[in-house]
């Protein structure tokens, strides 16, 4: 483990767990400790001042001056404060015993092996009421003149809450931890919280940014907000960039976004380790309604005419063990180098006020001034140039405690867990388990992706039934695929929709692919199909409790034409657990298979088992072939015949029957099975008259009429006799 040394506070940080106290500086380790009188010469200190620790009990006052400390010194605080000057160091380190403000207007300079500044150190409150946003600025600054990071230990408050004028930038490699379970408590509205804009190398860590706000469900925006944060972000550029703006302002994207935590405009190397974002509140309209935003940006030092530049966008983000707790908006924007691992989410919702009303903040006009939201949404952020790239999601779990009103948006809005759309290239999904009623994911055009390990349960009731959204949504093409150990579950009482959608794309691999519904009352087709060539299902179910569609000539399979007509190297194998029974209309209530035209000149292959029929349809190119074997055990009854259930439908032959005498028949009694239409009887097997088997292969005709079962006896059964029935039925269909 490695451990970093913080004897800025007499502290040992192990960077994976709590602080414990380091033993106290001695004279052995850090030199003679000299207390500094009050009349303290600072611009003239003895020589022999080095290599030694400076103990401060009295209030200083430098008017201005700039200090110049000797080699290896220790300043350590004993009640007093340096303040009204400059300190330049020279492997200094800054060491206090107590918790109290031992700067002020003091600016540091030079080297210190100082590891964390401390805003305390420079006056915050640091009593989670009391205003600390001075403090804490001032705090990155002078950590940021001497390449140190910013430790808050107990919990702070900023207040940041006016519009365009509190927000907060974050420099290149500020680092600011946490320790103790501390919080940063914030307030921002209309405004982010934090800015990252063209910056870089920074990381925040084990702290929780704890939202103390409540938003107006009714308003999102309006163009005097919008200007005020646009002004804001371009004069921060043009001071800090070397952007020169004419006729033109910074980039902007949706106005809402100013609404987020961390505003990250087209920033470096970004790392959130062990960061949570917790709403105070317990209802939606606390929630935080924006936590981190992805933006594209001019690049530095340039000169903007009439909104044309060369941009870049927010590359090699980071997020680490991250908690997401009362978030409307998780992730959203364009980013290239996009990695999360171990993201939690818990509570979440839609824009709402305190009783339920103007979900999605439809109160001006009908309209929804809110974004639909999702955990994670990635896309091109309506940019001209970029869309995001190299995205890695690892280890996700949302567990979906939805709060607030159950209204949805109807045809505008649905809070999918995950949204990758535009055109993304590399994608990797790994072990994400999700559990938001709203669904799991939209995917669009999506190249070189992997999907893997993925549990989602959701509903499909909450939506009105004009608006249907599968849960697993497919937007767009896919290129170079692959989606393995997958289990999609709708746990709505019944299902109007699949919640797996079809989809478009070449190269695909579904493998493992598993999809369950309660009660299926569907009127499509439905829920494998890619339309496209090269394209693989195998080892995939359909998992239905009850089957209910009265629709008939219903199929799992169902491409489009063109890829009926032209698509090539397909190759389906799927298993179909719980279909209607097939009893009357066969032909109608089996599974369709509309998979490969007549006129399609390339290979194909498909394959669906019904399950609970022993239903197999195989489809060879054009040819498809149908095996049925259907199985029935008969106690025998009176009389000379007897009706079963097992029937032979029209365009069906029998190959195989098998006949098992469980229980003794009636002494001398000749049995036979014979199939029955208004054509007449045809033998299929005389039945043993004594406990045995009898099996035999048939060479028969396909039937032209629906054929009805009979065990036919030439004397009484007299209620003597069982006797189990296998009869394999094949069907070759030409399409």
């Amino acid at each position: 483990m490695c451990v970093v040394s913080v004897s800025a506070q007499n502290y040992n940080y192990a960077l994976d767990e709590k602080p414990v106290p380091d033993p106290q500086h001695s004279e052995v380790d850090s030199g003679p400790v000299r207390i500094i009188p009050l009349a303290f010469d600072w611009q003239n200190i003895p020589e022999d001042y080095s290599d030694s620790v400076w103990e401060i009990r009295y209030d200083f006052d430098l008017a201005g001056q700039t200090v110049i400390l000797p080699e290896n010194v220790t300043i350590r605080f004993n009640g007093g404060v340096l303040a009204n000057g400059t300190v330049r160091g020279d492997e200094s380190v800054i060491e206090t015993k107590t918790e109290d403000q031992i700067f002020d207007a003091l600016d540091l300079e030079g080297s210190f092996t100082t590891d964390y500044l401390k805003p305390q150190w420079f006056g915050a409150a640091m009593d989670g009421a009391s205003d600390d946003r001075e403090e804490f600025v001032e705090t990155l600054a002078q950590a940021e003149r001497i390449s140190a990071k910013v430790l808050v230990d107990r919990d702070m408050f900023l207040d940041l809450e006016e519009t365009g004028k509190k927000s907060i930038f974050l420099e290149d490699n500020t680092w600011i931890e946490g320790a103790n379970d501390a919080n940063i408590i914030i307030n921002n509205l209309l405004s982010p919280a934090f800015y990252m804009a063209l910056t870089k190398n920074i990381t925040i860590k084990n702290v929780t940014f704890l939202y103390d706000q409540k938003y107006d469900a009714t308003f999102g925006w309006n163009e005097i907000t919008h200007r005020q944060n646009t002004i804001v972000l371009t004069n921060y550029l043009k001071s800090n960039h070397g952007l020169e703006f004419e006729s033109s302002t910074a980039l902007t994207k949706s106005p809402i976004a100013w609404r987020s935590t961390f505003y990250l405009d087209a920033p470096e190397n970004v790392k959130f380790e062990n960061v949570k974002f917790v709403s105070k509140g317990e209802t939606a309209d606390t929630f935080i309604q924006w936590a981190i935003k992805l933006k594209e940006e001019y690049n530095p030092n340039q000169k903007i005419y009439n909104n044309k530049g060369v941009t870049r966008i927010p590359k090699n983000i980071l997020l680490k063990n991250v908690t997401m707790d009362g978030v409307i908006m998780g992730v959203q924007g364009v980013v290239d180098k996009f990695r999360s691992v171990g993201l939690i989410s818990k509570r979440y919702s839609d824009i709402q006020d305190v009783s339920g009303n103007n979900v999605g903040g439809s109160g001006v006009g009908g309209q929804y001034w809110m974004h639909p939201p999702h955990l994670i949404y990635l896309n091109g952020d309506n940019s001209d140039k970029y869309n995001s790239r190299d995205i890695n999601i690892i280890n996700t779990i949302d567990y979906g405690d939805y709060v607030g009103s159950n209204k949805i948006r109807g045809s505008h809005g649905y809070c999918h867990s995950l949204k990758l759309v535009g055109y993304i290239n590399d994608v990797n999904v790994i072990n994400y388990k999700n559990y938001r009623r709203d669904g799991l994911w939209d995917l669009e055009n999506i190249k070189n992706g992997l999907f893997t390990d993925i549990y989602s349960e959701s509903y499909s009731d909450i939506f009105d039934k004009s608006y249907k959204f599968n849960a697993a949504r497919f937007l767009g093409k896919l290129t170079h695929c692959k989606f393995t150990n997958i289990t999609i579950k709708d746990k709505a009482n019944t299902s109007e929709i699949y919640p797996w959608d079809f989809t478009s794309g070449d190269f695909v691999t579904m493998d493992n692919v598993n999809i369950y519904v309660q009660e299926l009352v569907v009127e499509e087709d439905g829920p494998f199909a890619i339309f496209g060539s090269n394209n693989k299902i195998i080892n995939s179910s359909f998992h239905i409790g009850k089957h209910s569609s009265k629709n008939e000539h219903l199929g799992v399979i169902a491409l489009d034409e063109h890829t009926r007509d032209n698509g090539a190297n397909n190759y389906y194998d799927i298993s179909v657990y719980g279909w209607r029974k097939l009893v009357n209309h066969v032909a109608g209530n089996c599974i369709k298979l509309t998979y490969h035209s007549q006129s399609n000149p390339n290979n194909n292959y498909a394959k669906i088992t019904d399950v609970r029929n022993n239903f197999i349809s195989e489809k060879v190119n054009a040819e498809r072939k149908d095996v049925w074997v259907q199985t029935e055990t008969v106690s025998l009854k009176n009389g000379v015949e007897q009706l079963i259930e097992i029937k032979i439908p029209n365009n069906f032959t029998a190959v195989r029957i098998n006949v098992k005498t469980l229980g003794a028949l009636v002494t001398k009694a000749n049995v036979s099975v014979v199939a029955r239409s208004s054509d007449g009887d045809v033998e299929l097997s005389r039945v043993s008259n004594e406990i045995g088997d009898v099996s035999k292969s048939l060479d028969l005709m396909p039937f032209k009429l629906n054929q009805s079962i009979f065990l036919k006896s030439d004397i009484d059964f007299k209620n003597t006799g069982k006797i189990y029935l296998e009869l394999d039925l094949r069907r070759n269909i030409k399409s």
